[in-house]
């Protein structure tokens, strides 16, 4: 007598209890992160690391390079959103914890781990941000302390590299601020280049040019990744804190922080 009733209870109890199913992304309890669309755009980009020609160290020639759109985080992660992931399971604990700041103390693995967990509680694709995208990113703020393609000597080249970072990071302060403490750039994305180093996808690069010093063969090594900022820095992946020490290529950064890009590659 009661089964015409029975069965449509039992459909509105399954339906209503589809977050309960495994699988399903249950967002973490922060609200999703503003993202501003970076429109493609071609950059001039100078791959970081070493190259020879023959058998002499040199610096390669710039490579124009067409960047699709891409989505990225206005804001970088900051310390509440990370402590949920260490909450959560999903990430390491570090140092630099409690408050709004941006997090900071956070290696390439951590970044890396908090994008994977933030896919998995989203059910969307997030992940670090290639070195060419940031540098698309950073817009006129990007900073690029590559020495001359033409000097001939290593020695002067790390030389310049060294006084290029020096001149680009001014009198900066190692100071955190809160997020949008150092404004926004010409796209809308706050803090980018400002005192805290953004972690990317790039790997070191070893490779050979040929007599016009354009790259004939390359080879990563993503034992060290790059970092962007105020100028690129070469951080060991296992590294937190690289003003103490892991910047394998000129000046260290002030601190190691992320932001993340929505969507595949």
């Amino acid at each position: 007598m009661n089964r015409p009733v029975i069965f449509p209870l039992l459909a509105a109890l399954v339906a209503g209890a589809w977050w309960l199913m495994p699988g399903t992304p249950t967002p973490p309890p922060f609200a999703p992160p503003e993202v501003v669309m970076v429109p493609a755009g071609k950059i001039e980009w100078h791959p970081l690391g070493n190259f020879s020609q023959d058998g002499k160290a040199r610096t390669p020639q710039p490579v124009s390079l067409l960047v699709p759109e891409f989505g990225m985080m206005k804001y970088q992660v900051n310390r509440e959103q990370y402590a949920i992931c260490v909450q959560d399971g999903g990430c390491q604990q570090v140092s630099a914890n409690g408050g709004a700041l941006p997090q900071t103390q956070v290696n390439w693995q951590d970044a890396t781990a908090f994008a994977a967990w933030y896919s998995d509680r989203t059910g969307e694709v997030w992940r670090l941000p290639t070195e060419t995208e940031w540098q698309l990113a950073a817009a006129e703020r990007y900073g690029d302390a590559s020495a001359d393609p033409d000097a001939l000597d290593p020695g002067q080249r790390m030389l310049a590299n060294y006084e290029n970072g020096i001149l680009l990071r001014g009198s900066a302060s190692p100071t955190l601020r809160p997020q949008g403490g150092y404004g926004e750039n010409s796209l809308g994305i706050a803090d980018i280049s400002g005192n805290i180093w953004e972690w990317t996808d790039g790997c070191v690069e070893n490779g050979m040019l040929d007599p016009n010093g354009r790259i004939l063969t390359t080879e990563a090594y993503c034992g060290v990744r790059i970092a962007g900022g105020r100028h690129r820095a070469a951080v060991i992946n296992f590294v937190r804190d690289a003003s103490v020490g892991g910047c394998a290529v000129g000046l260290p950064p002030d601190h190691l922080g992320f932001r993340l890009v929505r969507g595949s590659r």
